[in-house]
């Protein structure tokens, strides 16, 4: 009786152990092979845990469906996904938020008059036509959209004719350089993409599609005998600018090393012009718009500036070596008389505004547009002066490429419009064509 009641016992502690018992140690599913259930509220959820070698954290990326094979379907694209080194967590990223995101990053590396430009692109290309796309969802489809869209795009501009009467009319709103540069951008931003870790897309849509082609408009310009009396007339009406009009036309020079020139780049002795600086008007870091903080300037780390009167400064050019252009005979006695008459400013420029500060741009633009209406010439901005000389500057294309600054053979050609009739030798035969002998001060 009493081992019966003992073996009772005994089995009573066995059946206990064995219902509490810890099991066997289970085998461990395979990284990214996925595991399949469904949540009480019948929904079937689908998880993969992300492999190590895409990231050093643990985590797991899911979807779900109320239906079972849409579940399977989905797990299974999400399974491919991650084995392609995409990241599903961020599936809910779109071209509108990496490209601003890429721009931050930009921030750092580029000019930031450069950087301006790539959010100009990004905000009124890119992001209206196809930012609300999800990164992993583009398609070749999407960017040649882009380019419709940059393409197709028009805007209303008032229009005067002969007599007088203004008329709206529809043109494209984009010129075809803008949409390739559109198209440039948005390409890096998807090499860029590519690089990220994981990355966000498969591999750069845009190369599928072939890059618009740019087309070079002409270029507005004057020619010799206009440009003589724009001079001509400044001249005639005292203009305080007249040398800096000669020098657009005589040099080629760019609107900010105009502007940014100093007087002792300027020897006389050699009729040379180191133009190796130049004006550019800067962001400022918060809180320092009125400051004279040498270190006010919101620039890359490295960017070589000088700074000048709040957000004005001198900005090295690409190169960093002194950058020397000849100078006409011709220019450089007009430059004598107005250095020797004019007043000096703190900055040492040639050219400062009534004020003795430096120029601002649009006021530039303002002085430059007043002496062609006085002078009764077509208005061309700023740069068509430098066309000007580009287009009358008849020397060896090595030498002219050096005092233009084109980057490349191809876009100095597109400037020129050689006049086959004209016999010119350099520099000299065409100051002589521009500025005759009896419009250069201090000569009879």
């Amino acid at each position: 009786m009493v081992r019966s009641v003992e073996h009772g016992v005994i089995g009573m502690a066995r059946n206990e152990r064995e219902k509490f018992r810890t099991p066997g140690k289970r085998r461990r599913r395979t990284k990214g092979t996925g595991a399949l259930f469904q949540r009480a509220d019948g929904i079937w959820i689908g998880r993969v845990e992300i492999p190590d070698d895409l990231d050093p954290k643990r985590y797991r990326s899911q979807i779900s469906s109320a239906d079972k094979g849409k579940a399977i379907e989905k797990l299974e694209e999400l399974k491919f996904e991650i084995a392609q080194g995409l990241e599903q967590l961020q599936k809910g990223i779109t071209v509108e938020t990496w490209m601003l995101q890429w721009l931050e990053h930009k921030k750092s590396e580029l000019a930031p008059n450069v950087w301006k430009s790539y959010r100009a692109t990004i905000r009124q290309q890119i992001i209206p036509s196809i930012g609300h796309i999800r990164m992993n969802k583009l398609k070749p489809l999407h960017i040649r959209f882009l380019v419709e869209y940059c393409t197709t795009a028009t805007k209303e501009i008032l229009v005067e004719d002969d007599d007088g009467q203004s008329e709206v009319q529809t043109v494209p709103k984009w010129k075809s350089r803008t949409i390739q540069v559109a198209y440039d951008r948005m390409s890096q931003g998807l090499d860029a993409a590519l690089k990220e870790r994981p990355p966000l897309v498969r591999e750069n849509v845009a190369k599928f599609v072939a890059r618009p082609k740019a087309v070079s408009a002409e270029i507005p310009h004057h020619t010799a005998e206009q440009a003589r009396k724009v001079l001509a007339t400044a001249m005639q009406r005292k203009n305080p600018y007249t040398s800096l009009i000669a020098a657009r036309y005589l040099t080629a020079m760019r609107r900010g090393e105009l502007l940014g020139l100093e007087e002792d780049r300027i020897d006389f002795e050699n009729l040379t012009i180191d133009k190796s600086w130049q004006l550019q008007w800067l962001p400022l870091k918060e809180g320092m718009k009125y400051s004279d903080d040498p270190d006010r300037y919101d620039v890359p780390k490295g960017y070589e500036i000088r700074p000048l009167y709040f957000g004005s400064a001198l900005v090295r050019l690409k190169t960093r070596t002194s950058y020397l252009i000849p100078m006409a005979p011709e220019l450089a006695a007009i430059l004598q008389v107005y250095l020797e008459n004019r007043k000096p400013n703190e900055y040492g420029l040639v050219w400062t505004s009534a004020a003795g500060k430096p120029i601002q741009f649009a006021a530039d633009a303002e002085l430059w547009e007043d002496a062609q209406s006085a002078a009764e010439v077509p208005i061309i901005p700023g740069h068509g002066g430098r066309h000007t000389a580009n287009n009358l500057l008849e020397i060896p294309e090595a030498d002219r490429m050096k005092i233009l600054g084109q980057s490349t053979v191809t876009a100095n050609r597109i400037y020129r419009k050689v006049d086959l009739g004209r016999a010119r030798a350099g520099m000299g035969e065409f100051s002589r064509l521009l500025l005759p002998e009896v419009i250069v001060p201090g000569q009879s």
